[in-house]
């Protein structure tokens, strides 16, 4: 109880001298495809122009294999940012608190090399989309036989 009777003036002159700031920030990137126009979309049916007819611009397109998958995804962020500097002798110190969560929901379509929908995927992106890989060569392609029909 004797060390909260010296420590409750000491933090009180220290916050007097203190100089604190503070903001808060709401960021919106992208949105959110129309409600419902995910769950229509119907793998082994829908293909990629019907995607994008329902779902909207993706925000990437990234080829796999010989087919690709489009990603949307969409962000709604609020920051909470407070610093406190306080002089301490001859110099000041610092307290730096941030809050930010960055990541980023959305659902990745894969189609294949008919542009078919495979696979439909909802979660962050960043667990969702393939590694990057090189692009495919154009002439293995131009050289591979023809299947048989």
């Amino acid at each position: 109880m004797a060390a909260l009777r010296w420590t409750s003036p000491l933090a009180a002159a220290l916050l007097a001298t203190a100089c604190v700031t503070g903001d808060y920030n709401k960021n919106r990137t992208f949105q959110r495809p129309p409600y419902g126009a995910y769950e229509d979309l119907v793998v082994g049916v829908t293909n990629v122009g019907h995607a994008i007819d329902a779902l909207g611009a993706p925000v990437s397109v990234i080829e796999v294999g010989r087919g690709l998958a489009l990603s949307w995804g969409w962000l709604e962020t609020t920051e909470w940012n407070v610093a406190a500097t306080v002089p301490i002798g001859d110099a000041n110190g610092r307290l730096q608190f941030e809050d930010t969560d960055l990541k980023i929901p959305g659902i990745v379509l894969f189609f294949d090399e008919d542009w078919r929908l495979t696979t439909k995927r909802e979660g962050f992106l960043s667990d969702l989309l393939p590694n990057q890989q090189p692009p495919r060569d154009v002439d293995d392609d131009l050289t591979e036989p023809d299947p048989e029909p």
